[in-house]
């Protein structure tokens, strides 16, 4: 019977921890998007240092960011310089891309690729196009397509909200959990040491079950076998807090034993 309750005890633990990671993994079909619009159009000549922009109509279920890779003749061109790829928020919405060369190339192939706030890839787009940037000098800057001057500015207020450190105030909720998951690490361990040393028996049965999940976990991760960086982080903010809610209903519980047995005791 103990056994079975610390199985018990292990599932509930091991699905807490994995159902945080289930939400925040990123599921296929959760965007699609398209490219309505492109300045200069393909088979343009443009100087060096020039920009391609791309319009994106884009619907995800997720804050999306988009960055474009170039090839030529199926190769990656690695000297792009491509444009800074703030989120856009969720829902329906039109995003602004751009790529540019500043030596002379010819490239025939873009790749768009949708990432999520954690920059895990959510989807990719391939588009066959040829464009040329070639030396010029001397040469009047060229005047660019009426939807690019508007979506510049919606760019740079996207990007300056996403990075300013606080755009918004947080929630009352959201900052008293951060600070529960910040302060339960260090009572965790602590609490874990203390039962370990301290407990016998069946009760230290009961104490050692939050380790069964996270050991090997460490373990996966040392090696690189384990879950990426952003999730094993997200396993430990929801991991800790529900650990230390274990330990402290088992710590209750045996209190509440301890002292209904020292009670029994002093009667008989």
């Amino acid at each position: 019977m103990p056994l079975l309750k610390t199985a018990l005890a292990i599932v509930v633990l091991l699905l807490a921890g994995t159902s945080s990671l289930l939400a925040a993994e990123p599921k296929a079909g959760e965007i699609s998007y398209r490219i309505v619009a492109t300045d200069p159009e393909a088979g343009a000549l443009i100087a060096n240092g020039d920009k391609l922009y791309l319009r994106i109509s884009y619907e995800s279920r997720v804050p999306v960011r988009f960055q474009i890779e170039a090839f030529r003749q199926q190769l990656r061109q690695e000297d792009a310089i491509t444009s800074s790829t703030p989120p856009y928020d969720a829902g329906r919405g039109e995003a602004l891309a751009w790529i540019s060369f500043s030596a002379p190339i010819r490239v025939d192939e873009l790749r768009v690729t949708a990432f999520d706030m954690e920059w895990q890839e959510l989807h990719s787009e391939t588009i066959q196009m040829v464009v040329t940037w070639v030396e010029v000098e001397g040469v009047a800057a060229r005047p660019l397509a009426e939807w690019v001057g508007p979506m510049l500015k919606h760019h740079r207020q996207v990007f300056d909200h996403a990075y300013d450190p606080q755009p918004q105030k947080p929630d009352t909720l959201f900052d008293v959990f951060f600070l529960f998951s910040i302060m339960a690490i260090p009572v965790y361990l602590m609490m874990q040491v203390q039962m370990l040393i301290r407990y016998r028996d069946g009760w230290r049965k009961y104490a050692i079950a939050p380790l069964l999940p996270i050991l090997p976990l460490c373990l996966y991760s040392l090696f690189g076998l384990g879950m990426q960086s952003a999730y094993w982080i997200i396993f430990l903010f929801r991991f800790f807090p529900v650990a230390l809610g274990y330990l402290l209903i088992i710590w209750m519980v045996k209190w509440f034993y301890d002292r209904r047995h020292r009670t029994d005791s002093s009667l008989s």
